[in-house]
């Protein structure tokens, strides 16, 4: 049996505005009803980009534009991350919210507009001349690091031409936009940000770690050949446990970066724990790299404490 708050919700979602006014008639619709998330009728009209339904929402049925999910989402917030312009236009200017206003988590409409690549909005934002494109999540994300690491070109061109100082801003882990495309093997947006943003491939994460590391750890080979071709990024760097790219590829069993590392000057050499690319291979389980290892280089496995790790723009460990 659908209860009466689950038909409200869905009449929100379908922009059923007749079923919205009997609900609102017999006193169904009101303040109190949500769904499980916290998220009001609002929210889901706004999300699912029904702007007549949110209007009578708002401006009829009397519940607030700015109200608020239990991630502290607004309705503008969930327009912005759904792409519904419209919605998010009304929401901004008639519906009580405002464009600075943040989750939970920390985030703006800019932010959610830049992670689920939606560049019209985001074009739309820095328009208005509201919104601030330095603003960071609680994890010291910008807009520009989503937009990176989706490998979403249009929305960085907005972002980086509103405000190029960011180019190379760094996460509260040390990752800057670069090391996050490369991480991710975005080899357009590799590209775009050096050669005509000016990102600095040599900014390290607060573990040492290059955007060559996390290209060769992912085990992109072609960002990793462009960055050793076009920049001065060496294959001798080490990140702060003394690691090359040839660990962190050997960790992911990249036989092939393997390879190509090894012929373009890549040694084995020990990190700071006296492990090689062979004993990355080993502790992780990566058969194909330690075979390609042991051809290449004949050392006794020794295994040891240190693993390979990545960070993501929100903070959380790969």
């Amino acid at each position: 049996m659908v209860v009466e708050g689950d038909m409200t919700l869905l009449a929100a979602r379908q922009g059923d505005v007749q079923t919205l006014k009997t609900l609102l008639s017999a006193k169904v619709l009101n303040s109190d009803v949500k769904d499980v998330l916290g998220a009001s009728p609002v929210h889901h009209a706004a999300r699912a980009g029904k702007l007549t339904c949110l209007r009578f929402l708002v401006e009829d049925a009397g519940l607030q534009g700015n109200c608020l999910a239990n991630n502290g989402a607004s309705p503008a917030h969930d327009a912005a991350a759904t792409g519904n312009l419209a919605c998010l236009q009304w929401l901004l200017t008639q519906g009580g919210c405002q464009p600075e206003d943040r989750d939970s988590s920390g985030a703006t409409v800019l932010h959610l507009a830049c992670r689920f690549s939606h560049h019209e909005i985001t074009e739309w934002l820095l328009k208005s001349g509201e919104v601030d494109p330095g603003a960071s999540t609680d994890t010291g994300a910008l807009p520009v690091h989503y937009a990176a690491a989706k490998g979403d070109l249009a929305s960085l061109r907005l972002l980086l031409g509103h405000s190029p100082n960011v180019v190379n801003s760094q996460t509260k882990n040390g990752a800057t936009p670069l090391y996050l495309t490369c991480q991710e093997g975005h080899l357009e947006v590799v590209q775009y940000l050096v050669k005509d943003s000016g990102a600095d491939p040599s900014i390290r994460a607060n573990d040492g770690m290059t955007p060559l590391h996390a290209a060769a750890q992912m085990g992109h080979n072609t960002v990793i050949v462009w960055l050793m071709s076009f920049t001065d990024i060496s294959l001798a760097d080490r990140d702060s446990d003394g690691a090359t790219a040839m660990h962190f590829a050997a960790s992911r069993g990249h036989a092939k970066v393997l390879s190509w590392l090894l012929l373009h000057g890549g040694e084995i050499v020990t990190d700071n724990w006296g492990g090689t690319p062979l004993h990355d291979a080993a502790e992780n389980g990566e058969l194909e790299g330690d075979t390609w290892c042991c051809q290449h280089h004949a050392v006794g496995i020794i295994f040891f404490s240190k693993e390979r790790k990545l960070v993501t723009v929100d903070g959380k460990i790969m």
